[in-house]
């Protein structure tokens, strides 16, 4: 129900004062192990930004974007810039290293006759089932 009393003049100055000098706020969702050091960050950044007209200043030139970033803002993105370089190198080394490997072939291994293997294990295991099929089989397996 609304106040037949209230009206713009009477409170205007009873209205709450915004805490940030960049301009309006909202909602985010940051985990809570990180909430705080957000939040030191955020008003760190805000004491240091000159108080602004949101509606007047949303489609600044980059010059102006450029101008406003913080010397910390400005090295991080630096690094960023040149980590990213040095990760596109390391992603390159490790294509070709790759492509090397590929192309490498392992020295051919000479196997053994499938009866001279079958005749070995069954004078080590006499009772073993193993017949010629399987050892061929398995050589078969083995050779690629």
């Amino acid at each position: 129900m609304p106040n037949p009393k209230g009206h713009e003049d009477s409170i205007k100055d009873s209205r709450f004062k915004a805490a940030w000098q960049s301009g309006p706020t909202r909602t985010i969702r940051v985990p809570i192990a990180l909430a705080d050091a957000t939040l030191d960050y955020a008003r760190q950044l805000d004491k240091k930004l000159e108080p602004r007209d949101t509606a007047d200043n949303r489609s600044g030139s980059e010059v102006d974007k450029k101008q406003s970033q913080s010397r910390d803002t400005s090295g991080s993105i630096d690094e960023v810039k040149r980590l990213k370089g040095e990760c596109k190198r390391l992603q390159n080394i490790v294509s070709d290293m790759r492509i090397e490997l590929y192309h490498t072939r392992r020295p051919e291994i000479e196997l053994p006759e499938a009866a001279d293997l079958l005749n070995r294990l069954k004078a080590k295991r006499k009772k073993s089932a193993a017949t010629l099929a399987d050892i061929e089989a398995i050589l078969e397996m083995i050779e690629g």
